[in-house]
């Protein structure tokens, strides 16, 4: 028996296998729950399978269903290359050009690059991600971005660029009230802007032998550009890039004794670049920009 569902029914399971909510999934793929019911039951039709237990907590993968995933994801893969490659044929640069980056590379450093690389390929259109979320390349949730680490994934293609060195700033004013901290232990009782929810500053400080709790500090956000603005008002002391405190004459660097790794700088792409001209040429522009100094154009 031959069985050749459409790929848009299969891409609707995929995408309520992953989800596991109708309307959660109609509203990724941009197509009302109605069509996204039929397109589920046309398929269970075709492949004369139940795929999902219906409950009313959602919907959940039968084993018919869940044998399925797998092939269905390779589908996928397989369609965003084809989509990939289909985009890259034209020699213009035209099109667009799906950047990732994180808050302080997005807000500082990155739009005197893009607007001097539009100067050049005014054509190319530039939709920049601003998240300190890692944005999966393979998903084409983005098709360049700059990171600060080097990824291990075995399709995409990074080049490092410059390291970032990092270090620890206070306001003058916080340290005329407070004192300069002398050791770990003073420096623990200072008022420290930390992270909520990410747990890099604490698992760094471990590495480095030095003990942190989430309890140590006392002004807490996952947002790097609060970090900055808190401290540029007094409200205590931030780990951040040199390039950019330095611009601040209000920061005094802090702390120095504390032996900070740099921040690694990479971008990366996706393997399959070559297919792609406006792709390609970014990555070269961007490389080229950032390769002497990360901080020479940055805004404020």
């Amino acid at each position: 028996m031959n069985i050749d569902p459409p790929w848009d029914l299969i891409r609707s399971f995929l995408a309520v296998s992953r989800l596991g909510s109708l309307s959660a999934a109609a509203r990724e793929l941009g197509v009302s729950q109605p069509t996204l019911t039929r397109d589920i039951q046309a398929l269970e039709i075709t492949t004369k399978l139940n795929l999902f237990q219906r409950t009313t907590k959602g919907l959940h993968l039968t084993d018919a269903g869940q044998s399925l995933v797998e092939a269905a994801t390779r589908m996928d893969d397989a369609a965003d290359l084809f989509a990939r490659q289909v985009s890259g044929l034209s020699l213009e640069l035209t099109g667009t050009v799906r950047l990732s980056a994180n808050e302080i590379v997005g807000i500082h450093l990155i739009p005197p690059a893009l607007a001097a690389f539009r100067e050049q390929h005014p054509h190319v259109q530039i939709e920049l991600v601003i998240s300190n979320q890692v944005s999966s390349l393979s998903k084409r949730e983005a098709d360049i971005a700059l990171r600060m680490f080097r990824p291990s994934q075995p399709d995409l293609v990074a080049k490092r660029l410059p390291d970032m060195p990092l270090g620890f700033y206070a306001h003058r004013d916080y340290l005329q009230r407070h004192g300069i901290p002398a050791n770990i232990e003073d420096f623990k009782n200072h008022t420290i802007i930390g992270y909520d929810e990410n747990r890099e500053f604490i698992e760094g400080a471990a590495q480095m032998g030095y003990t942190l709790r989430r309890e140590d500090f006392p002004v807490r956000t996952d947002h790097l550009l609060a970090h900055m603005n808190l401290c540029r008002t007094g409200a205590g002391i931030i780990g951040t890039h040199v390039g950019l405190a330095q611009h601040w004459p209000e920061l005094q660097r802090i702390l120095e004794w504390v032996p900070l790794p740099a921040l690694e700088f990479w971008i990366v792409c996706h393997s399959d670049v070559q297919f792609s001209s406006r792709i390609r040429a970014l990555v070269q522009f961007l490389s080229a920009w950032f390769a002497e100094d990360p901080y020479r154009q940055a805004v404020f």
